[in-house]
């Protein structure tokens, strides 16, 4: 069993907002005010859920802000309560730092959080897991914290919500179901619900890829078909190895007692395939798998151009797709830029090598790539995707940043094509290498002034890119 003393806490404290927010209609921070009504949480459905709003050029709190404009306390109070389970499972996010973010949400509806001292803060003293870069960009897990409330409000009996593991977990993977982009979908916070409800069944994990390392490590222990079903396969597994690992006063832990074992980074992938052979385009053949409208041609060009001088700016070596050197945009040859490179370094194989010239733009310090980008404005989201598979297959310890930019419309089509069973069973899938940037992030976040661009380093992307990897 993966239950921990050390987080009985936090097992009461969710069990007390589903008793007192789900079941009850009353609020976890202010039982005396009932707040968690269906009508309530349909209203901050229709402000957060159904009118989202993406980019990296607003932060959570600036995009809640806007949502919630001349909202009722009762909503904010609501969001209070939503922060609140946010927080739990996170050992990596301060006391203060919760304390300060949930009072914000309080003083945006004109109310007064339970005084610091309050017993209440006990559980977010301590969580059980580190929380990464996915899970505190907070409006996926907000989703799911508040469509599982709702469904729960719909229940004939709504106690049936938590009574079993089966519930539980057929009403959080639904309702992940039926969020239409993947990467949208909050399999951490299902993580952590499905196991601070119900310790004895899950894993004190919030990650997808290390349950799957698990099982791919362990899995000869399971007799006859590994479920598909990776909680129940995990189960199997503990149950195995249960008599070799236990502790004398507790059960064995994957984590604490067997890390070593499942993250090696020798693990093959859970699904096994065979990729087939790459495409690998002649030194001066022009790809081109769609046909740009003039409009898309220019906007592809603008980005292109964009990044070229930005690279430039930055004090980095920068080369264009091949058959692109010739374009220019607003009078201004790509070739005109100081730091344009036309020979790329011998740094991979000749196919290798044969592919990278052909992607929209690179940059480079040296004989190193600092990172790649396929600009992506046509309907097909498609010919940059394959080049970028190309070299993946042919380098599968590939550690360069690949990023994909496109417009903010093509947002969901673009996490569509790179979570497609084809990039997926590549050595490494695409998803978990390339991240996407919109068009409107690169307009408002590159600064106009080329002496800050000087002194920004090529990771401060991350804070532009989306990362394509539903499981992370």
């Amino acid at each position: 069993m993966a239950r921990r003393p050390e987080n009985e806490i936090l097992y009461k404290a969710l069990k007390d907002y589903l008793k007192l927010c789900v079941i009850e209609d009353r609020s976890l921070l202010w039982p005396e005010k009932r707040i968690w009504t269906s009508e309530n949480i349909l209203e901050v459905k229709r402000r957060m859920i159904d009118s989202p709003m993406f980019g990296a050029d607003l932060s959570f709190e600036d995009k809640l802000q806007k949502q919630m404009e001349r909202a009722q306390p009762e909503l904010w109070g609501l969001i209070c309560d939503t922060y609140y389970v946010y927080f739990l499972p996170s050992l990596h996010i301060t006391l203060e730092r919760k304390q300060h973010d949930i009072g914000w949400a309080a003083g945006q509806g004109g109310l007064v959080p339970p005084p610091l001292n309050d017993s209440l803060w006990d559980a977010q003293r301590s969580g059980f897991t580190r929380t990464g870069q996915k899970y505190h960009f907070k409006y996926a897990q907000f989703w799911l914290i508040l469509l599982f409330a709702l469904h729960g409000k719909g229940l004939k009996d709504r106690n049936t919500l938590i009574a079993s593991p089966q519930e539980t977990q057929k009403a959080l993977d639904n309702i992940l179901e039926a969020i239409p982009v993947g990467i949208d979908r909050a399999n951490d916070m299902r993580h952590a619900i499905l196991y601070m409800v119900h310790p004895d069944q899950y894993e004190p994990s919030i990650s997808t890829r290390d349950k799957q390392k698990i099982i791919e490590t362990f899995k000869k222990y399971i007799v006859g078909p590994i479920p598909s079903d990776l909680d129940e396969a995990i189960r199997m597994i503990r149950k195995a190895l249960s008599p070799q690992y236990d502790k004398v006063d507790r059960p064995f832990d994957f984590y604490s007692d067997l890390m070593e074992m499942w993250k090696t980074g020798k693990v093959k992938p859970l699904v096994e395939s065979v990729v087939g052979p790459v495409t690998v385009p002649e030194e001066e053949e022009a790809v081109s798998a769609v046909h740009e409208a003039p409009a898309e041609a220019t906007e592809h060009t603008k980005i292109q151009w964009l990044l070229l001088k930005l690279g430039n700016d930055m004090g980095l070596d920068v080369w264009v797709a091949k058959n692109d050197r010739s374009r220019e945009y607003a009078s201004q040859k790509f070739s005109s830029l100081p730091r344009f490179k036309t020979e790329i370094p011998l740094t991979f194989d000749e196919a290798s090598n044969r592919t990278i010239k052909l992607i929209d733009v690179v940059w480079l310090k040296g004989n190193e790539i600092k990172a790649a980008f396929e600009i992506e404005s046509t309907t097909s989201i498609y010919s940059g995707l394959l080049r970028l598979a190309d070299l993946i297959a042919m380098q599968p310890n590939i550690t360069i940043p690949l990023y994909l930019v496109a417009p903010d419309d093509r947002r969901a089509k673009v996490f569509e094509e790179v979570t497609r069973p084809v990039f997926s069973k590549l050595p490494r899938p695409m998803s978990q290498i390339c991240k996407y940037i919109s068009f409107s992030s690169l307009y408002k976040r590159i600064p106009a002034d080329s002496a800050v661009i000087k002194y920004l380093r090529p990771d401060f992307l991350d804070e532009l890119a989306e990362s394509c990897d539903v499981a992370e």
